[in-house]
């Protein structure tokens, strides 16, 4: 009985332990299995239109799909993992295959995302006015697609003094000037017909044309007919109709170019007054002309000079006006030579002084009114003697052989007669 109950308690011992041991191996495999469970990580991976879940202790993206042992070419596909380390996501999506027409160049290229994106990738750079057909720059395009990339050209156009660029990828002249905002008219000149086609470095100059009408008046001097009269002494002559000037207007068309003036073309003439001639009377009264032989009295009743000639002005020259043998003045300021007219004729000057032999009509321009003088004839055989300018005289209007220095008063007719016109000297005292 004991050696049984020895082998009884022997057993009991012996699967006590075969238990302890095994209940063990349990609580260490559940417990390793649960840590394992508790520190794994479950990524998804969206692949040709399925999902795949994998549980994995990999920390980057690139692991996991090395992991998942999925057949993923990265030269034909593309990888999202924008989602990865949020959400545990991993797309996959075939890259998208692209016909891309650029002028004369042709070739595939693939991609994914915008198209822009694409074409960057592929280092294709769209310029800021280029045009894309077939597709939108920054939209999603579909596998397949094909585009064609139209090049914007620039076009330089010249107006105004001012260059302005525009760019186009085609159209003509007319095109580019409507983008530009620069109109032309019918007289400018375009460089180029506006039907023509936009290539590369296109150049358009207008130039500016402009027409203006420009009148111009002028003068038309009046001319002067001269009348003989009798009633009027030699020597003597009166405006019988006073002549008044014309005017004529011409009409030019001047042209512009770029704002200077190139041609005046002359369009038209017309006369819009016409000139009024002036009628002369010129006295041919020579009945006295040869009183006393040119060198007798002139009835004189001025002053008795030193040679014993009486002077034919009446005025009584100053005690301190001395003369020479020659009735010259010794002292005085100045002196002119011309001729001299003499006149009979009128009550009172221009002045308001009397007339009377001494009173002498200049032009007040060159000798001023109330100028006292003394006066000679230069062929010696008149002396008019001491004077004064009180009158402007009609000879101001005459040049030339006609210019005439003064008009002297004379006492009578007999003696305008005799003196008429001859050379004399003024002095100014």
């Amino acid at each position: 009985m004991v050696t049984k109950f020895k082998k009884a308690g022997s057993y009991i011992v012996e699967h006590r332990a075969r238990f302890a041991t095994t209940f063990i191996c349990f609580v260490l495999c559940a417990a390793n299995l649960f840590l394992t469970v508790s520190g794994a990580n479950t990524v998804k991976v969206y692949y040709n239109g399925e999902e795949h879940e994998i549980s994995t202790y990999r920390t980057s993206a690139d692991d996991v799909l090395e992991q998942s042992r999925l057949d993923i070419d990265p030269e034909t596909c593309f990888i999202d993992t924008s989602l990865f380390e949020e959400y545990g996501i991993i797309s996959v999506e075939p890259l998208n295959e692209i016909t891309v027409i650029d002028g004369e160049s042709k070739s595939v290229i693939k991609g994914h995302g915008l198209l822009k994106d694409i074409l960057a990738a592929n280092d294709i750079t769209l310029g800021e006015y280029d045009k894309v057909e077939g597709g939108e720059a920054d939209s999603y395009i579909e596998n397949g697609s094909t585009i064609t990339i139209n090049r914007a050209h620039s076009v330089m156009i010249s107006a105004d003094g001012e260059v302005t660029t525009v760019y186009l990828t085609e159209g003509t002249v007319a095109d580019a000037l409507n983008i530009a905002v620069i109109t032309a008219d019918d007289d400018d000149i375009i460089s180029a017909p506006l039907d023509t086609k936009i290539t590369e470095n296109t150049s358009i100059k207008i130039t500016r044309i402009e027409y203006k009408e420009r009148k111009d008046v002028q003068t038309i001097k009046y001319t002067t007919k001269k009348e003989e009269t009798g009633t009027l002494n030699a020597g003597q002559s009166k405006v019988k109709q006073a002549g008044v000037d014309g005017e004529k207007v011409f009409t030019y068309e001047d042209k512009y170019v770029d704002g200077k003036l190139e041609e005046s073309t002359l369009k038209n003439t017309e006369t819009t007054k016409e000139a009024v001639e002036e009628i002369l009377l010129v006295g041919t009264n020579r009945s006295t002309a040869v009183f006393a032989a040119e060198g007798g009295s002139t009835g004189g009743q001025g002053a008795k000079t030193a040679s014993g000639v009486r002077t034919i002005s009446v005025m009584t020259p100053p005690a301190s006006l001395e003369l020479t043998s020659d009735n010259i003045p010794v002292s005085y300021k100045k002196k002119y030579v011309g001729n001299a007219t003499a006149y009979h004729c009128g009550t009172h000057t221009s002045t308001g002084a009397a007339v009377r032999p001494g009173v002498v009509a200049v032009n007040p321009n060159q000798i001023p009114y109330h100028t006292k003088m003394w006066i000679v004839s230069n062929d010696g055989k008149f002396v008019y003697g001491y004077c004064s300018a009180e009158d402007t005289g009609g000879f101001i209007y005459f040049t030339g052989k006609k210019a005439t220095l003064c008009d002297l008063y004379m006492p009578s007719l007999d003696a305008c007669s005799a003196f008429g016109r001859r050379a004399v000297t003024i002095y100014i005292l």
